[in-house]
């Protein structure tokens, strides 16, 4: 547009300078008035209208043609703001998607570790609560053995006991009556088998 209104000017002083010359030249007969007179061209209207050309020319360039390239300007440069805030964005998405995937495949690697522990302690506690388990097992095998032991001892201690007591009893009624050696040796015999019988 600037080179339109500085071609503009050159050519109205230009024109100025052909058609607005002297009347003396012009009187004359030059070939340039010749030809301007044969189409009705006069010098001072044509310089007169160029300067109103001109002048309308800058009114419209300064009122009109500026604000609007003005403007145009303005639009164009948040075109290009609003252009490079979505490269901007698309990239700080990029990175964001990037970071997500990151961050999904570190917490898949969290949970997977998480679980593997889990696991491991869970075969730990279960050999472990086993062993335990063991561990009462036999510690109730060996006192119920234990147990039956004692109640063994003190069965044969009450067997004992009481064929003493039936020895005692047998030889206090065999010594108030007189027995033959073939009695006093049945009774030894039935007294030895009943310890025997009741040993066993």
């Amino acid at each position: 547009m600037k080179k339109i209104l500085w071609s503009f000017a050159a050519f109205t002083l230009l024109s100025g300078g052909l058609f607005g010359a002297d009347p003396a030249a012009s009187a004359s007969g030059g070939p340039i008035s010749e030809i301007a007179g044969q189409f009705g061209v006069n010098g001072h209207t044509l310089i007169v209208q160029m300067l109103n050309f001109g002048l309308v020319g800058a009114a419209l360039y300064f009122l009109a043609v500026k604000p609007v390239a003005k403007t145009l300007d303005e639009r164009q440069q948040k075109i290009a703001d609003g252009l490079q805030y979505a490269e901007e964005m698309k990239t700080q998405l990029a990175e964001a998607e990037r970071e997500r995937a990151e961050k999904i495949k570190e917490a898949a690697q969290e949970a997977q570790r998480i679980l593997t522990e889990a696991r491991e302690q869970s075969k730990e506690m279960i050999e472990k609560k086993t062993q335990e388990a063991a561990a009462q097992a036999e510690a109730i095998l060996r006192k119920a053995s234990e147990a039956t032991e004692l109640e063994r001892q003190k069965m044969l201690s009450d067997v004992r006991q009481e064929v003493a007591r039936l020895v005692v009893a047998t030889t206090s009624t065999v010594l108030t009556t007189e027995l033959s050696d073939a009695d006093k040796k049945t009774f030894s015999d039935a007294a030895a088998r009943e310890l025997a019988g009741s040993v066993n």
